[in-house]
């Protein structure tokens, strides 16, 4: 079986208390992860008012993911039918969710080897 050369998917330690715990190291807010990297994002009106252009890193990206898990916060909260839209004209899977099955649904899908990406609203 040939090797995947791809950088392995940084894993969610833990979350809560306005941010995240990635690979060992604290990330304060919300969160973008891409392969082994990890953004800041800014989401400052939640879920209800995402745009595709708030998902560009996923969406333009010479090495799209095959899935974005979209954790919305507290609760799960759909996004516009344009942003699930984009995310069907760029055949990528778009998994929304709370932000805690978010984080676990990462880190399983990661734990599989699988080309997963994340966008994490903090609780």
């Amino acid at each position: 079986m040939p090797r995947d050369d791809r950088p392995s998917a940084l894993p969610i330690d833990a979350f809560g208390d306005g941010g995240f715990r990635i690979a060992d190291q604290r990330h304060e807010g919300d969160l973008l992860i891409v392969g082994a990297q990890r953004h800041d994002w800014s989401t400052p009106d939640g879920a209800q008012a995402l745009a595709p252009s708030d998902f560009s890193v996923f969406l333009t990206s010479a090495e799209t993911p095959d899935m974005v898990v979209l954790g919305t916060g507290a609760r799960l909260t759909h996004p516009p039918a344009e942003v699930r839209r984009a995310f069907r004209e760029a055949r990528i899977g778009l998994e929304v969710l709370d932000t805690a099955t978010a984080c676990r649904t990462y880190n399983l899908l990661a734990g599989e080897g699988r080309r997963i990406g994340a966008a994490l609203i903090a609780i």
